[in-house]
């Protein structure tokens, strides 16, 4: 009789303690997901700042020699500048920022 009793403290603990080794690391990621959102977040607001004038600029030369019917096409067409796109890779991944975010990301 001692035996079940102590197999059934034994399967009792052992759900206890794996309960804990899930519920512990899920903590310290909610930390980090929530450190790398941050990071992520000022990298994309790094980019947008270097990003906007370059667009606009675009977007005034399209609309000044007439490459889209309107300004909203040109603009349409010139939403996603700087993005990856195709075999187009993603501009200004290389600022500081956006360096800081990768490394986060990495370790």
């Amino acid at each position: 009789m001692s035996k079940i009793y102590i197999f059934k403290f034994g399967i009792s603990a052992a759900i206890m303690a794996l309960t804990i080794a899930v519920t512990l690391p899920s903590q310290a990621g909610k930390q980090n997901d929530s450190e790398q959102a941050k990071l992520d977040a000022a990298c994309e607001a790094a980019r947008e700042k270097k990003l906007a004038p370059l667009r606009a600029g675009f977007i005034e030369e399209c609309v000044e020699k007439k490459q889209r019917p309107d300004r909203a096409a040109c603009e349409w067409f010139y939403a996603d500048f700087g993005n990856q796109s195709g075999r187009r890779a993603p501009l200004f991944y290389d600022l500081p920022e956006c360096v800081k975010a990768f490394e986060y990301r990495r370790y």
